[in-house]
């Protein structure tokens, strides 16, 4: 998942950060292991990202979000629409690696 956000930011690529979207919603869609607070920490960064290159994230990855199971469309739905979705609340950061900038959770 990080490595695709990242390499979505370094290039600007909203086409990156699309497909990795489709790979995390497919892969939480069918997690056993389905938590809210868990899977709003995950989309945390994809939000950030999406806004770090000017697009609006419910415009750039809803159609993708309403590929998945219900409950992963409806968390995105709601999660998406607040507005109080930062890195620092969901305890991630972005650092300066050699590579570039890079997402990081605490």
């Amino acid at each position: 998942m990080q490595r695709d956000l990242n390499a979505a930011l370094r290039e600007r690529s909203l086409a990156r950060l699309r497909d990795g979207f489709t790979r995390y919603v497919r892969m939480a869609s069918v997690d056993p292991a389905w938590e809210d607070r868990d899977e709003m920490v995950n989309m945390t960064p994809f939000i950030d990202c999406a806004r770090r290159l000017g697009a609006d994230p419910a415009t750039v990855l809803g159609p993708i979000a309403a590929t998945g199971a219900d409950q992963f469309r409806e968390l995105f739905e709601i999660f998406v629409a607040r507005k109080d979705v930062t890195l620092e609340a969901f305890g991630w950061s972005m650092v300066e690696t050699p590579s570039g900038p890079a997402y990081r959770w605490h």
